[in-house]
């Protein structure tokens, strides 16, 4: 009977913080935002991918148990759900797979990425066929197992993951990765006059001439921006070639992403790069600015520290620049790149597996980024590791219940969401 009031409440909601978001933070324009809108109605896992600052809204509101104090926060993730990790390369030449994406990268409760991790697992597992609550157990045991070990002292630092410690999906996944090098240059560029050039492919478009030049003048500043341990000389960056990066993933849409080829040590050791517009974190909107200093800084610096906080022997052309009013950060186009997918998991002790390793990565990523982390900044001074542990007191078995009640009842949210978002849509195209 309250059904119809529901749903009209809660339209006006996700369509003043859609509107809010997409309009006056995202600055997408009609195009960019029905292309986003569409990719959000295939599903309700796609609708929750898309839709971060929805769920922020939400579960910001509410006071949450076994929450660490306000000035203990986690340096957290900020969008973590199943498809935010994968496979890359370190700085040590190995092929790891870990969490992958730090654009919303901030300090906050760790609660949020492990809530919102459960809810993606959930809705996942339950367009793929398998149930949920096995795979959601395992993340949140093998998280709180490996959290303790850090919590006693133990380095997140010297903890990665490869073929050698990881099985299932993730150990073949990483196996296919390794094939990749070679395959990167031949699908994305090729010889001209015996200049590498990359390709006509439909995923990539030519930039003009003013767009060019404006990245080639800001190019030094991006050098600069280089840990200076990780630094090559100024030709080594050379730029030989621009393309527009089509095709940007649900969450991604509307930001300006190119791929950059630079001469690398010369001869055939061409590189590609990766650069991706930046914009103030989600989490920020919602949440409370605990290090001013710290999280209101250039948005793709705010982005490259977060992974330097959250991985050991990270990537070693991340840096920073601006052009015109637009911030940007720069990694490099891992030859090495996949992720898992729905294809990948073919059973359901396929996920519960991945879980296993989802958790101990999460584990690493929150243990790593507080006082261990090996960075300039000194963002965090205490221990977060310690402080999770002693939040969650002596019940892991109440701790991962209240996870699954969480979960569960924000993918009930997330699934009435949908049809609503769904109806909405359908408004806006025929206003």
């Amino acid at each position: 009977m309250f059904q119809p009031v529901y749903e009209e409440i809660r339209q006006m909601t996700i369509a003043k913080v859609l509107d809010f978001y997409d309009h006056e933070i995202r600055q997408l324009d009609e195009t960019a935002r029905q292309e986003k809108y569409d990719k959000m109605s295939l599903s309700p896992f796609r609708f929750f991918r898309g839709s971060s600052h929805l769920f922020y809204y939400d579960v910001t509101r509410i006071p949450l148990g076994f929450d660490t104090p306000q000035d203990k926060p986690t340096w957290i993730q900020g969008d973590l759900h199943f498809e935010n990790f994968g496979v890359h390369g370190n700085a040590k030449g190995e092929i790891i797979y870990d969490v992958n994406d730090f654009d919303e990268g901030y300090l906050g409760s760790y609660l949020y990425d492990l809530i919102r991790m459960a809810v993606s697992v959930r809705l996942f597992a339950e367009e793929a066929g398998y149930d949920p609550t096995p795979a959601i157990r395992n993340y949140i045991l093998e998280y709180l197992h490996d959290l303790k070990k850090y919590a006693l002292g133990k380095d997140p630092s010297d903890v990665c993951f490869t073929r050698d410690n990881t099985k299932g999906p993730i150990k073949k996944l990483i196996k296919k990765a390794e094939k990749k090098r070679e395959e990167l240059m031949g699908e994305r560029t090729e010889l001209v006059d015996g200049v590498r050039r990359f390709c006509t492919l439909p995923d990539m478009e030519a930039i003009d001439d003013a767009t060019r030049a404006a990245i080639e003048t800001a190019w030094s500043s991006y050098i600069e921006t280089i840990d200076v341990d990780d630094r090559r000389d100024e030709s080594f960056y050379t730029i030989k070639d621009i393309v527009r990066k089509l095709d940007s993933g649900t969450a991604s849409i509307g930001l300006e992403r190119y791929y950059i080829l630079i001469e690398g040590e010369g001869g055939e050791e061409d590189l590609i790069l990766e650069m991706k517009q930046a914009q103030t974190s989600v989490p920020s909107l919602f949440l409370p600015i605990y290090r001013p200093e710290a999280e209101t800084v250039h948005q793709g610096r705010r982005i490259i520290t977060s992974q330097k906080a959250m991985q050991a022997h990270e990537d070693p052309y991340l840096g920073y620049l601006t052009i015109g009013e637009k911030e940007y950060y720069v990694r490099e186009r891992s030859p090495y790149k996949k992720k898992l997918k729905a294809k990948h998991i073919k059973s359901q002790e396929d996920l519960e597996n991945v879980l296993c390793i989802q958790g101990q990565i999460t584990a690493k990523v929150h243990a790593r980024a507080d006082q261990d982390a090996g960075i300039k900044e000194k963002v965090l001074t205490h221990h977060a590791d310690v402080e999770i542990i002693q939040a969650i007191g002596v019940s892991d078995t109440a701790f991962l219940e209240q996870i699954e009640r969480w979960s569960e009842a924000y993918v009930t949210r997330t699934k009435l969401d949908y049809q609503v978002f769904l109806e909405w849509v359908k408004t806006r195209k025929t206003n």
